[in-house]
């Protein structure tokens, strides 16, 4: 299959999971669950791009068991089938959590025999190298596909006595222990820096109270509401032409993603709509207030109905500092207290918009205001860069523990 490992230490053995353990136990097997129940589910790495381990608990077990396979202590649980949303997280980690219950059909149950205990099997199946062979085992139709049966039966783990799995796995443990309490730091430290960026915006804003007339341009369509759903239907759209700019386009602040386009005819017709580099977009339905500055290059197009369109007067205020402004919690707590909807929140009206005042300072003051910012930002950015650096470490680590502790690597072979 594939499988590919270094040379195993003296007194270990490897044998298929085929011979190991039960594959799929009957359901009459065990009609009673122990009130210390616990099994784990382990998705693969086509389930979880990120690997990580997935437990379940008894309330989600009660749902996954209606008319299904009962289980009991020690069984492992792997993932079946494939994804269905993407990287499956839908499919998965979200149902699961809901308490929404997959059938036999979804898993593949593991039920160790005499030769091994479970963890065992659940760490040896954690491997990335388990994983790997999962994903391309993959058999079926495209959105039908599963892992293959074969493929796991003939997966071969290392075999050592009782005792010596039991050391290993508690070694295991220990250092994933450890290495859960520093992530958990690194966590911490990464909440703390995203609460002190918010703090430096917050207390970095001065000035004369000034409505959005009062700083946008002279331009009659200044400050636009995108057009009615109806405007655009995708009748109308063309393969190439004038873009039409999205509501990702604001919230990804990315302006080369988007595949809608309209001719030169309807951009014509549409025009108030029009937006031009150094123009800010700005979400306004579901996720409000994320706010995005039209680059220079920008084709060349118009908003649609989930978009507020702002142009604004350079010579009273600056467009960095309106940017930093807006994402302030001054601004976004007036966003969010006139917003309008219940299920899905949109941005106020243009006439409420033009209701709230924002500080702005003279030029040069806006000019400090946004070199104090950039400078403590440009802080904040490097210890976050440090921290999600050490976060992808602590997982390459934990991946390295594993494939240490089933080479013999990982404890001195007494």
């Amino acid at each position: 299959m594939g499988q590919q490992r270094n040379s195993l230490p003296k007194g270990w053995k490897e044998e298929k999971l085929g011979d190991i353990c039960i594959i799929n136990p009957s359901k009459a097997e065990v009609k009673n669950l122990d009130e210390n129940f616990e099994v784990s589910f382990i998705p693969m790495a086509y389930v979880s791009e990120d690997g990580k381990i997935i437990s379940i608990d008894k309330r989600h077990l009660k749902e996954v068991n209606k008319g299904f396979t009962f289980f009991k202590n020690g069984d492992v649980l792997l993932a079946k089938i494939t994804p269905c949303f993407e990287n499956g997280k839908k499919a998965i980690a979200e149902d699961l959590t809901n308490g929404i219950g997959f059938g036999t059909t979804e898993f593949y149950v593991l039920r160790p025999q005499e030769k091994v205990i479970s963890k065992w099997l659940y760490y040896n199946v954690s491997r990335e190298d388990f994983r790997a062979l999962a994903k391309r085992s993959m058999v079926g139709a495209v959105g039908q596909q599963r892992v293959s049966k074969i493929m796991i039966e003939n997966f071969e783990v290392p075999i050592i006595s009782i005792p010596e799995q039991e050391l290993i796995i508690s070694e295991i443990e220990t250092q994933f222990t450890r290495l859960d309490e520093a992530v958990k730091s690194l966590k911490s430290v990464k909440e703390k820096l995203e609460v002190y960026r918010k703090a430096v915006l917050n207390k970095s804003f001065r000035g004369e109270g000034r409505t959005l007339s009062q700083i946008a341009s002279s331009d009659k369509h200044s400050i636009k509401r995108g057009p009615f759903g109806g405007s655009l239907k995708k009748e109308i759209f063309v393969i190439n032409g004038y873009k039409i700019y999205e509501q990702k386009h604001a919230i990804q602040n990315d302006f080369s993603i988007g595949k809608y386009f309209i001719s030169k005819e309807k951009f014509e017709e549409m025009k108030a709509f029009a937006v031009k580099p150094g123009d800010f977009i700005i979400s306004c339905s579901g996720t409000i207030g994320k706010i995005a500055e039209i680059p220079d290059g920008a084709n060349e197009g118009i908003i649609n109905q989930a978009l507020l369109k702002l142009s604004l007067d350079n010579n009273k205020i600056i467009n960095e500092y309106f940017r930093y402004l807006f994402q302030s919690e001054y601004i976004q707590r007036h966003l969010t207290k006139v917003s309008r909807g219940v299920a899905i929140k949109n941005v106020p009206s243009v006439k409420e918009l033009k209701t709230i005042k924002f500080p702005v300072p003279s030029l040069p003051e806006q000019k400090l205001i946004i070199q104090d910012i950039e400078s403590k930002f440009s802080i904040i950015d490097k210890i976050e860069r440090v921290v999600e650096d050490s976060l992808k470490k602590a997982e390459k680590l934990r991946k390295s523990i594993l494939k240490s502790a089933f080479e013999g690597k990982l404890i001195k072979n007494e």
